[in-house]
């Protein structure tokens, strides 16, 4: 084992899922599943190289973890994972779990995330333990800003119903969009083959796309308050 990083009392978002429909896969697609988490550690790396400094970490075999090192970036980083799952695995109708726990973390293994240490672990863990029937949520171990802290959690709420509702086509359309591809590059990059600039732009339209955006930006910007607020 390599050796483990220690954090000062320094804030990051510890994102903990897990797979929703695995136990109903053939063990070849079990295989596929587990596979997919390196291939998906890849691309989070290359799209988010100041945020992601650590690989996924696959546990139980369908439970997971990964270190986010900008809070505010916790959300768009949980809908590219999220996005991924859904259209990848677009036959069986697998989707993912996601709790993001916000504070303090005090020891990271450098292979393996999940024997990290810290409280932002542990409201994480908690966290994804205490879904229902939301499939993604936020939690704050301290929050320098409580009203931003409750708004935050309100609109997370929100945009996991809005993605609950989409198809896999919404899915992918989404997951190329936050690559910043325009969407000639989105339709010529669809799987299984290209298609037409104008389903595209169906499918970002009717995904609420452009809405979606303004809520992640908002989510940005609450989480920048709840945990940096200077205010009385």
């Amino acid at each position: 084992m390599t050796d483990g990083k220690k954090h000062n009392p320094q804030i990051l978002a510890v994102l903990t899922g897990d797979i929703v429909g695995s136990t109903k896969l053939e063990a070849d697609r079990r295989l596929f599943l587990y596979k997919t988490f390196p291939v998906l550690s890849a691309l989070l790396k290359e799209k988010y190289p100041e945020e992601i400094s650590y690989r996924i970490s696959n546990f139980r075999g369908d439970g997971w973890q990964i270190i986010v090192n900008h809070p505010k970036k916790a959300f768009e980083i949980s809908l590219f994972i999220r996005t991924f799952i859904r259209f990848t695995f677009r036959t069986e109708k697998l989707d993912t779990r996601i709790a993001i726990g916000i504070g303090p973390i005090q020891f990271i293994p450098d292979d393996n995330v999940s024997a990290g240490d810290g409280p932002a672990y542990t409201i994480s863990g908690r966290l994804l333990e205490s879904f229902t029937s939301n499939c993604m949520g936020i939690g704050f171990t301290t929050a320098r800003s409580e009203l931003s802290a409750k708004s935050v959690e309100s609109m997370v709420t929100l945009l996991d119903h809005i993605i609950t509702s989409w198809g896999p086509g919404q899915c992918q359309a989404v997951f190329l969009a936050l690559q910043s591809l325009t969407q000639a590059e989105i339709a010529g990059r669809w799987t299984p083959r290209p298609i037409k600039q104008s389903s595209v732009s169906k499918s970002l339209k009717t995904a609420g796309w452009e809405q979606v955006k303004l809520g992640i930006s908002a989510f940005e910007d609450l989480v920048n308050s709840a945990i940096n607020y200077n205010g009385e």
